[in-house]
């Protein structure tokens, strides 16, 4: 498994919010602002509701010689809840960087869906000890349960 950079990582994942924000501007979205908490990432107003709220997620471990098909949703940071137990995005989004794909899914059905099933727990070696873990959720066997959109390759340069 490739070392953790917080630093490397956090642009990686900023570049992914700019692929979010360029996907839901052209679903009709305005864009209202950035959040850089644990709670969820980007704000979105929608002709009919203000105030939606996304996470994003960033993969680039996923590429198309090495990819597992799994999705990694973190559960637990340094020791407490992280990720998908401390969100208050109404939506998750997956960009999967080396495929150019969007994968959406309300946050309230990938909760649901962890708890229904018994998904394998792992664990990534994270920046200072952080001890990162999360479920692995095979991600076409649950494709359908999720709305996924191909970024356009103008957007990417």
């Amino acid at each position: 498994m490739a070392n953790y950079n917080f630093r490397e990582d956090i642009i990686v994942g900023e570049d992914g919010e700019k692929i979010v924000i360029k996907d839901l501007e052209s679903m009709g979205g305005k864009f209202i602002k950035d959040n850089k908490t644990k709670t969820h990432d980007l704000i979105f107003n929608f002709p009919k509701k203000d105030g939606v709220k996304y996470e994003v997620k960033t993969d680039v471990m996923c590429k198309p010689h090495s990819d597992t098909t799994n999705m990694f949703i973190e559960i637990e940071s340094r020791n407490g809840p992280s990720g998908i137990h401390v969100t208050e995005a109404d939506w998750f989004v997956m960009y999967y960087k080396y495929f150019d794909e969007l994968w959406y899914i309300s946050t309230t059905d990938l909760k649901k869906l962890i708890r229904d099933n018994d998904f394998k727990i792992t664990e990534q070696a994270g920046d200072e000890g952080s001890n990162t873990s999360g479920v692995l959720i095979p991600r076409y066997q649950f494709k359908k349960l999720f709305k996924v959109r191909l970024t356009p390759k103008a957007w990417l340069d």
